[in-house]
């Protein structure tokens, strides 16, 4: 099995540029709670994701993004569980991409 990657949010960002698929696997997002700004994100909740995850090109890289990073941590090996080769998580998740003055909304 591959190794599960770590990605800071200008990794992340880069790799999204590149053609992977953001997938933001926060479950209810408050009235508050800022997305990632970009073109091409997957809204994909955390509670779903077994059910739905056939939803998500297995053909690209994957980048999983959540509130902090634990959920995205089960969220990434869920994946590499189902045959997803190149799964890579946003270390801190939005808040650390937030943080690093990445565009949100």
């Amino acid at each position: 099995m591959t190794a599960l990657k770590n990605f800071s949010p200008r990794e992340a960002y880069a790799a999204y540029m590149l053609g992977s698929v953001l997938v933001d696997v926060r479950d209810k997002m408050g009235a508050n709670a800022k997305e990632a700004d970009v073109k091409q994100i997957v809204h994909l909740p955390f509670s779903e994701l077994d059910k739905r995850y056939n939803e998500l090109p297995s053909n690209k890289p994957v980048v999983i993004v959540s509130g902090r990073g634990s959920k995205g941590m089960q969220a990434a090996r869920f994946l590499m569980n189902q045959g997803y080769q190149d799964v890579a998580i946003l270390d801190g998740g939005m808040a650390a991409w937030e943080q690093e003055g990445f565009p949100v909304r």
